[in-house]
């Protein structure tokens, strides 16, 4: 097992120099280890589908799955948007990014199924999605998704397309690197006492929680430790 305190962030697939130095700056993230301790803020349930007609204007952000019927532009200059088409059978949905456009024109093809992920609106009359998320069909697992993490960012991170997906790409990185269970913080007496997830479990399931009981039992465990040592360093002091 690497150890992940000393392992630079910047060795990390898909960060760098550049971005490490960012991380650095703007989070105190340096080591593969600040960053597995870099916690969700909020998550978002990534396990069901919605059909279009399902859709109102309350919604949060959702999940549909369907194939695009067809890309137009739109707008011009700094309003120049591209439209896709989305369509599940039940209704249609427009899709609009305002960056990209040529890129997103050759990567996304019409009459193919995929699974798209935002927040709804309603705009003169029509159902719209703003830079969704998108996955090919076949590539998603469902049953594997569970809730999505969403990360704090900062506007310079931003700058350095360090958003929310990012990070949880990253450390999507770093959890597949657990192969052997990290050393344990708290002694099994008091894992069993107090029914703790163990550690590489919990920093699993607070980054991936397959389902929000996995995800409570991961938060309290991390909680539990924090306070613990929070009071051994009280009564330490109070001795000395």
């Amino acid at each position: 097992m690497f150890d992940l305190a000393t392992r630079d962030i910047k060795y990390l697939s898909g960060v760098g120099p550049q971005r490490a130095s960012v991380l650095n700056k703007e989070l105190g993230i340096y080591s593969l280890h600040d960053l597995l301790y870099y916690f969700p803020y909020k998550y978002v349930d990534r396990s069901r589908i919605y059909y279009i007609q399902e859709i109102d204007g309350t919604m949060p952000y959702i999940q549909l799955k369907g194939e695009i019927l067809s890309f137009e532009t739109a707008g011009e200059g700094r309003q120049r948007r591209l439209i896709a088409h989305f369509s599940d059978g039940t209704g249609v949905v427009d899709l609009v990014w305002f960056q990209g456009i040529k890129y997103l024109v050759g990567k996304y093809k019409v009459h193919q199924e995929y699974i798209v992920f935002g927040k709804p609106t309603f705009f003169n009359g029509r159902i719209n999605m703003a830079h969704p998320d998108i996955d090919s069909a076949s590539d998603l697992k469902l049953s594997s998704m569970g809730l999505q993490p969403y990360y704090n960012t900062t506007e310079k991170m931003k700058r350095s397309s360090l958003n929310s997906h990012a990070i949880e790409k990253m450390m999507n990185t770093v959890v597949q690197q657990l192969r052997e269970p990290l050393p344990e913080t708290l002694s099994p007496a008091i894992l069993a006492e107090h029914h703790l997830m163990p550690l590489t479990e919990a920093l699993v399931n607070i980054h991936f929680p397959a389902n929000p009981d996995l995800l409570r039992k991961a938060q309290y465990r991390l909680k539990f430790e924090e306070l613990f040592y929070v009071q051994l360093n009280i009564l330490r002091y109070a001795k000395d």
